[in-house]
């Protein structure tokens, strides 16, 4: 059994079968396969400006955020191809994201991952704070409730510039783990390798998908001479801060210049970017 995939309509609607289809898969799964959700044309500008900023170094110098076993990932900014609202606001991807963390959500970080030639393995691992804790005065001890049937509070949209083969990089996924991400106890990887399905994302450049932060994930070798970019969008609930990335500021890069070009309707996406915020004292 491998990953649910919606085909998706070129003119951007998404009808309540594929919506409950994207719900029924992320709550099983905590991942969906989206084929079709961005025009091919935006796709190869995305990719020639993410190859551009990695080759000029532009991405290791300003926006590093982690290195990682032969792969990098850095912070983008909302500028040329990445403020095209066909992007940011796609009406597909903005339906089925108001279906998975409801009508509010917020833009919560954009970065690439790249691959270079020769990256191996990641380490198995999830992307959000592993568990939750009660704080009891001084006392902290981890929450002992059952959250297994917690809904998404982040998703992460992961977009590939490239076609993906298994040779080049693909993203692993263990289908269903997210129900148990956090237990009081985390499962080990031994686990989550035996309890859950390993699943390898791979296509044509126009596959992207969805993936539930608490899902357990990794990137996979890449043995080819070129290097594998991808992008991660990701989206929360307006609630929910990533302590994970409390050395990451801004983690949402925008300029008031350009925050002044997106339409009205879709700038409360952008409510953690520092651009937005007005000041309280001059």
């Amino acid at each position: 059994m491998s990953l649910s995939t919606i085909e998706l309509p070129r003119a951007g609607a998404v009808p309540p079968k594929a919506l409950r289809q994207v719900q029924s898969a992320m709550k099983r799964d905590g991942a969906v396969v989206l084929d079709g959700l961005f025009p091919p044309a935006l796709l190869k500008k995305l990719s020639a400006e993410v190859r551009r900023r990695h080759g000029s170094g532009q991405l290791r110098e300003r926006g590093l955020v982690r290195d990682i076993a032969g792969r990098y990932a850095a912070v983008l900014p909302f500028e040329g191809p990445f403020l095209d609202s066909r992007f940011y606001a796609n009406p597909a991807l903005h339906k089925m994201l108001a279906a998975l963390l409801g009508s509010d959500y917020r833009i919560s970080s954009l970065e690439t991952v790249i691959a270079s030639p020769g990256a191996y393995e990641q380490h198995q691992h999830i992307d959000g704070p592993i568990r939750f804790d009660v704080s009891l005065g001084k006392s902290k001890k981890a929450y002992h409730g059952d959250l297994s049937g917690l809904p998404p509070y982040a998703v992460t949209l992961c977009v590939p510039l490239c076609d993906v083969a298994e040779d080049n990089g693909p993203t692993a996924i263990w289908a269903g783990s997210h129900r148990t991400a956090l237990n009081a106890k985390p499962p080990s990887e031994a686990c989550i390798r035996r309890d859950y399905r390993e699943e390898h994302v791979v296509g044509r450049l126009g596959r992207a998908f969805f993936f539930d932060y608490r899902v357990f994930h990794c990137g996979m070798p890449n043995m080819t001479p070129e290097v594998r970019p991808v992008l991660m969008f990701v989206f929360t609930r307006a609630w929910f801060r990533d302590q994970n990335l409390c050395d990451v500021y801004p983690r949402v890069v925008i300029s008031k210049r350009n925050l002044s070009r997106v339409p009205r309707r879709y700038k409360d996406l952008f409510l953690l970017a520092p651009s937005s915020r007005r000041p309280l004292w001059d």
